[in-house]
């Protein structure tokens, strides 16, 4: 169970990571001018689901390496695009307000690239960059769909072992294992979102 719990917890990290910085790139570029392919890009994973998407990727890796070497990669990837798209919705309303409110001042101070970021688009949207890093790591701790296709003996995440243990009837464990899950999930979406909140004071 505790392998599983840290191999969760990193998964969750990084593709919470990954996921929030995707869709900060994106919320930025609709903000500054909306184009519907962007729109496109941040809201497709919404037409399918991770298992869906797993089985696309099992079946398009399989013939040219062995999947359980690709488990915890794919399972990010996966994650990351499934949490895209509400990442997305929740900083795109922010990043509008921002460029309205200071982008032209910051143009006109050519404050472009890291310093921009720097010091004015992450200060100001550190609360719903937060919050929305905390609902990915939360989904991704939760997530059973790819890593049942692509997990090993030993690449198991908590999830799975989860359901590995109420598969052979071991309930006392999966409850504990269970319990562990949702403490760490709440642990993880409470770090991120007061993390978040404490960096907009």
């Amino acid at each position: 169970v505790l392998p599983a719990a840290g191999r969760s917890v990193l998964v969750a990290l990084v593709s919470a990571a990954l996921a929030t910085s995707a869709a900060l790139i994106l919320a930025l570029a609709a903000a500054r001018r909306p184009r519907p392919l962007i729109e496109a890009a941040a809201t497709l994973p919404l037409a399918t689901s991770g298992l869906v998407l797993g089985t696309g990727l099992f079946l398009l890796i399989q013939p040219f390496v062995p999947p359980t070497t690709l488990a915890l990669p794919v399972t990010i990837l996966v994650n990351l695009s499934l949490s895209l798209p509400y990442l997305y919705r929740i900083l795109l309303p922010e990043t509008r307000a921002l460029h309205e409110d200071y982008g032209r001042l910051a143009d006109s101070l050519a404050l472009q690239g890291w310093p921009r970021l720097r010091w004015l688009v992450l200060p100001r949207l550190a609360r719903p960059l937060g919050f929305g890093a905390g609902i990915a790591a939360a989904l991704s701790m939760g997530d059973l769909g790819v890593i049942a296709l692509f997990a090993g003996e030993h690449q198991a995440t908590l999830p799975l072992v989860v359901s590995q243990l109420t598969g052979a009837y071991r309930m006392e464990a999966a409850a504990s294992a269970a319990l562990i899950l949702v403490t760490l999930s709440f642990a993880l979406f409470w770090a991120f979102d007061a993390g978040g909140r404490r960096a907009a004071a």
